[in-house]
């Protein structure tokens, strides 16, 4: 489970709960479950992310699902300005969303929690009144605070800083002692006062990783390699598109941890390119080389993937006198990235990369919504 509805969350089913443990309750309360759609996801996000930036001159995307937006030197009522939006994303895309505002980053994330946790707020809650900020910060427990998460929170809880007013309230020795620079930064935000930019992401990505939960564990050395070179190329790609080269990459395999009564174990490698490379052909031979480093016959896998590391641009990539330069512009590479564009994702692939319908280790999407936005066979017909 990685998203519920409230009406999930009422009937108690838990944020990464396996279905497998619920379906008794799924068919006794007729929950309607539904695989993941990373197309349709991604297509609503632009949506969404379009029209909250065609209303402000800055804006900044956090996430999939979050965006932050700049309303200083704005002569407008805030409120009505946020209700009025919340409206049209829901009139134009259909998605209802919550909107916070307030003086820093990390208390317009509360105040957004709160515009999407409280039925009265409507899907808008200001916080620009220091009566109504101590309120929410009184309301509210330290561990949900934006930077802080459950670690920070039970070592908070020994000294008796259970709310995010006693965080705010904390001497900066303290925080800076207990959570360091970043905590410190997350107690003067409470504060009102700005620590965090609008855009504080890194320029570039530092690593790109593609894994994925099997449908069946993998108890077979080929097949694992198969589902590894997949992901493979699915990194390569969207390295080309960042324009990125990495130098590293990480190979890994997971058990399945909800089986307690098999061995569990994480096994992985790690694996240097030189020179550094965002070709295909290069990372799936590699990938092939070096399985058995991670692979033993009495293993079942249930999830395994490739994390890309030490990311640069290509003409920042580091070179040595012994290793030819890479050729990164290759005629290749570019002709398989124009035609997945065209034909669709992995519509071209290198050597014996299986299809979506060939194996049975793909992730189960049983249940999973048409595309409706992004494939033609999908969209809805009116009668």
């Amino acid at each position: 489970t990685i998203a519920r509805s409230p009406e999930a969350k009422a009937l108690g089913i838990k944020m990464g709960q396996p279905l497998f443990q619920i379906r008794d309750l799924v068919r006794r309360h007729g929950v309607i479950v539904k695989s993941s759609n990373y197309s349709l996801y991604g297509d609503i996000s632009r949506r969404v992310m379009t029209l909250i930036a065609e209303e402000v001159a800055n804006s900044a995307i956090y996430s999939i699902d979050e965006i932050f937006i700049d309303l200083d030197n704005t002569p407008i009522d805030h409120d009505r300005w946020a209700r009025d939006l919340n409206a049209k994303i829901l009139r134009e895309t259909g998605i209802p969303v919550g909107i916070g505002i307030s003086t820093t980053k990390t208390l317009t994330k509360l105040a957004n929690r709160l515009a999407k946790k409280s039925p009265k707020a409507k899907g808008v809650v200001v916080l620009d009144d220091q009566k109504w900020i101590d309120l929410a910060l009184e309301r509210t427990e330290a561990g949900d605070i934006w930077g802080i998460g459950r670690k920070f929170a039970l070592k908070l809880a020994t000294i008796g800083v259970t709310t995010a007013r006693q965080l705010r309230d904390m001497p900066d020795t303290t925080a800076r002692k207990m959570m360091t620079v970043g905590g410190l930064k997350t107690v003067r935000e409470l504060r009102g006062i700005r620590c965090i930019d609008l855009d504080d992401s890194p320029l570039l990505r530092e690593t790109v990783c593609v894994s994925r939960s099997f449908g069946k564990e993998i108890n077979d050395r080929e097949m694992l390699k198969e589902a590894l070179i997949t992901f493979a190329g699915r990194a390569c790609s969207k390295l080309r598109r960042l324009n990125l080269v990495a130098c590293r990459c990480q190979l890994f395999i997971l058990s399945n941890r909800f089986k307690k009564d098999r061995p569990q174990f994480s096994r992985g490698c790690e694996l240097t390119m030189t020179p550094a490379t965002n070709d295909t052909r290069i990372v799936s031979n590699l990938v092939g080389q070096n399985i058995n480093r991670i692979w033993r016959n009495d293993l079942a896998v249930k999830k395994a993937g490739i994390l890309m590391l030490d990311l640069c641009r290509p003409e920042d990539a580091p070179r040595d006198l012994f290793s030819a330069h890479s050729q990164l512009d290759t005629p290749l590479m570019k002709a398989i990235d124009q035609l997945e564009v065209r034909f669709g994702k992995e519509s071209v692939t290198i050597g014996r990369v299986p299809k979506a319908n060939d194996p049975d280790w793909f992730m189960t999407t049983i249940n999973r919504s048409p595309c409706y936005t992004t494939r033609w066979q999908d969209i809805p017909t009116i009668w």
